[in-house]
Parts: C-alpha cells; sequence; structure tokens
C-alpha cells in the first residue's frame, strides 16, 4: 500500500511524482501550454459562459477541490492502497484564491470527505494567484437550479419546476453512455413538452488519464462522485443572479440508504444524499462565508410520494421509459440484451414499487431484464436475488418491531436534529420499506394467479 500526498499546480503542465516520509507525492497540473484549464474544467467554463453564468473566484476554489478529491478516489485503488482492502489515507493540497477563508475549513472538509467515503482525509489550502473570474458580466438569472442525473426524483423534481413555469438550469456530471443517453432524451421531451421555458442544461466531463497518478490503479467506488456533483453545482451557482439554493432531489430511502441487513457495509453503505453529508456542507457554505447552500425538496417522502404527488403525473408515466435509476444498466449484456434496468437491484426495487404505488399494478413503462419477482426471489443464493432477501429480511423485522425505525434510521450515520425531525425521519423510512413490501406482495399474487 500506499499514502498518497496530492498537490494541485496552476504552474505546472506535467504530472511529476516523488517518494519522501513514506509518501508518494503527485504534483497536478490544472492548466495546459496554452493557460485552458484541464481535466474537462475548460469546457464546462465554456458551456456556462453560454448561458451567461460566471462563476466567481470562490467558485473556481470549490471547483478545484473537488477535482483533486475526485481523482484521488478514482485513481488511488483501494484494494491496492488500503490496509484494509477499504480505508485510504489520502492528502491533499489545494490551491485557492480565498485564502484566509479556506484555511478554516481544512479540518471541516476532511470530516465531511472521512464521512462520504469512509477514508482518512487530510487538506491544506494554499494560496492560487492567477484570476480566473471574469469580473463586470451580466450574468444570468434562474428561478432553479437543481442536479439532473436523468433519475427519477430528478425527473420528477424537474417536471414540478417546469410546471410552475420556473426558469431552470439542470447540472449534470456527464457518466456512462447509458445515463448520459437517458438525460439527452430527457432533455429534448422537456423542450417538447414545455417550449417556452427550454431548460438550460449544463455538464460536467471530468476526465483523468488511467495512469496520471503513478501506481495509483483504478478505483470504481466513486464515493466522491456526489461531492463533485455538489461542487460543479454551486460552482454554476456562483455565477449566477439572485438565486444561492441548490436542488438535490433524493427521496428519502435512497437519502438515508440505512442498511437491510448487517452485512450491507463498504461499498454498499453509500452516503452520497445523507441529511448529516447536506448539513456538514451547508456547514461549511456557512463557514466560507458564502450565502449558497444545498437542500433537498423530498427529505421526508418516499420514492412513491414523490410519484404520486407529482405536478404532472401522466407526463411522469410517458417519461419515466427513457429515465434511468438502476445502479449497472450495462449488467444487461450478460444476458445478451441492449443495457437497461436490471430490476432487482436496490434502485430498481424502490423505482418499481414507487410506480406501483403512484400507478397501481402493472403501468410501469419502464423494461426490466427480469420482470417476475418470483424469478428473483428464487435466486436468493445468487447476486440476482440478493437485494431483494435483504429488503424482505429489513422489511420482516420492521414490520414486526416498528420501533425499531427510530433506532435504523441512525446505522447509515450520524443524524442531527430535535424529536420531530427525526420522528419523520423514522416514520418515511418506514413508509418506503412498506412500499416496496406491498409491490413485492401484489407481483407475487399476480403471478400466482397467473400460473392457475
Amino acid at each position: 500500500m500506499s499514502k498518497y500526498h496530492l498537490i494541485g499546480d496552476f504552474t505546472a503542465t506535467e504530472v511529476t511524482s516523488s517518494v519522501a516520509n513514506g509518501q508518494t507525492i503527485v504534483r497536478i497540473p490544472f492548466l495546459s501550454d496554452d493557460f485552458k484549464q484541464q481535466h474537462g474544467i475548460c469546457r464546462a467554463i465554456n458551456d456556462l459562459r453560454k448561458a451567461n453564468i460566471y462563476p466567481n473566484e470562490f467558485g473556481f476554489d470549490i471547483i478545484t477541490l473537488a477535482t483533486l478529491v475526485y481523482l484521488a478516489d478514482t485513481r488511488i485503488s483501494r484494494s491496492y492502497h488500503a490496509q484494509d482492502n477499504w480505508t485510504r489515507e489520502i492528502k491533499i493540497e489545494v490551491p485557492v484564491f480565498n485564502l484566509v477563508e479556506w484555511s478554516e475549513t481544512e479540518g471541516f472538509f476532511a470530516k465531511i470527505l472521512n464521512f462520504l467515503t469512509g477514508d482518512i482525509w487530510e487538506l491544506h489550502f494554499t494560496k492560487r494567484e492567477i484570476v480566473f473570474a471574469e469580473e463586470g458580466k451580466s450574468k444570468a438569472s434562474f428561478d432553479a437550479v437543481s442536479l439532473f442525473s436523468g433519475g427519477m426524483d430528478s425527473l420528477i423534481g424537474t417536471i414540478n419546476h417546469l410546471e410552475q413555469q420556473h426558469n431552470i438550469a439542470l447540472v449534470s456530471h456527464a457518466g456512462e453512455g447509458f445515463t448520459k443517453n437517458a438525460q439527452s432524451r430527457l432533455l429534448q421531451s422537456f423542450k417538447a413538452q414545455y417550449p417556452s421555458l427550454n431548460p438550460v442544461s449544463l455538464n460536467l466531463w471530468m476526465v483523468f488519464s488511467k495512469n496520471i497518478i503513478p501506481q495509483g490503479g483504478i478505483e470504481n467506488t466513486t464515493r466522491s462522485r456526489s461531492f463533485l456533483f455538489f461542487a460543479f453545482g454551486l460552482f454554476a451557482l456562483s455565477g449566477m443572479a439572485d438565486i444561492s439554493s441548490l436542488d438535490v432531489p433524493e427521496n428519502a430511502l435512497i437519502a438515508l440508504n440505512v442498511p437491510l441487513d448487517d452485512l450491507r457495509i463498504g461499498s454498499h453503505s453509500t452516503r452520497t444524499t445523507h441529511p448529516y453529508y447536506m448539513n456538514l456542507w451547508n456547514e461549511a457554505l456557512n463557514k466560507l462565508g458564502l450565502s449558497l447552500r444545498v437542500a433537498n425538496p423530498y427529505w421526508n417522502k418516499t420514492k412513491g410520494e414523490m410519484a404520486n404527488e407529482c405536478r404532472n403525473k401522466d407526463y411522469l408515466l410517458i417519461t419515466m421509459m427513457i429515465s434511468n435509476s438502476c445502479s449497472s444498466p450495462l449488467k444487461a449484456r450478460w444476458a445478451k440484451q441492449a443495457p437497461q434496468h436490471c430490476g432487482y437491484c436496490v434502485p430498481c426495487l424502490i423505482r418499481r414499487a414507487a410506480m406501483h404505488k403512484a400507478y397501481g399494478f402493472q403501468n410501469d413503462t419502464t423494461t426490466y431484464t427480469i420482470n417476475s419477482i418470483q424469478e428473483i426471489i428464487d435466486a436468493h443464493a445468487k447476486k440476482k436475488g440478493e437485494q431483494l432477501r435483504s429488503f424482505q429480511f429489513a422489511i420482516n423485522k420492521v414490520k414486526k418491531n416498528p420501533k425499531l425505525k427510530n433506532l435504523y434510521i441512525h446505522k447509515s450515520g450520524r443524524l442531527d436534529g430535535d424529536d420531530a425531525y427525526l420522528s419523520e425521519l423514522a416514520d418515511v423510512y418506514y413508509r418506503g420499506l412498506v412500499e416496496v413490501d406491498d409491490f413485492i406482495k401484489a407481483h407475487l399474487a399476480a403471478e400466482e394467479k397467473e400460473k392457475k
């Protein structure tokens, strides 16, 4: 294993590395020979300019920090560089323009990253002398800015804004082809459905060479993806007029992501939109003296409740088939099929349960590799069945003793708030499990009836 110390550099144009005091020190250039930002940031800046969005220096600081974090997370392998095959020790040195303010947050951002990724982070901020902000530009004004993954929750959030005639900017981090295709098709549909609004699409294509960190390897768990996603949204938000809140639409069951059984740890226990994580972001922004904030409008809603309360349910039903919720749609290729929803991962099961609640049985327009719930149950000893089995385990425990909901919501991480807030989280967690249970029972009953 190796401990890595990554240094962001706005003067060097090539990666250099050395070893000292048991650490591999890697200097990461941020500018190319022609003074353009690297790693996909330049392309994002150009897209923002086209929409009259001109980030300030704090915005550039935030995206620089997130770039180094995402680089470290995706190019330092856990299996090679963690003593326990999970926890890595990573130090990053980030050049920022507003050094005085950032220096007060070094330990706080380390705390955020430790919670999010499960690693041990150390941050140090240094002074950036180069000026990037374009002052004096007329900045565009929006009614709302929202993260847009192309999944069901961000689809519902967008429809709700458009139905209210909001001028909205949708912020996306481009991923693999199936997800990007879903985003593109939904945007085309929005333009056709709401021609007078035409929401602005802002994309970040974060790219690194495979060997940018010497002997670092590749890491696919990408726990820091939401950190980059939030940072890009805040980067864009810093260049807009009259708006300071970034929407992060996510149903409560996924946001809490309570482990379904005692074995669901490590890569299963993600905290990408966990309430405590989002609160930490807002505390950090406050410490920096910024008026910006992140907010989940659906923190107390199940996915089915979100769908049921959508301001245009008919349009949602039509567009659901082109959205993407699956954790790994490319695995359909194992069955020699085109990329699609598997139907049996946790996000797929929650999605299917939500559609059942909002539209009734068999009205889901999505194509799934495996549609039969009985088939998934019969595969209980295989990957195809383990997620549903875990759901059944969690559902049975909580239904036998509903008071456990108040305890279990704390399993995925710390939660701050008064009794009323924690009670509301416990209630929505319980409702989310019942929503999945209702779907499973209805599907099994229909399959049994069909056999007869």
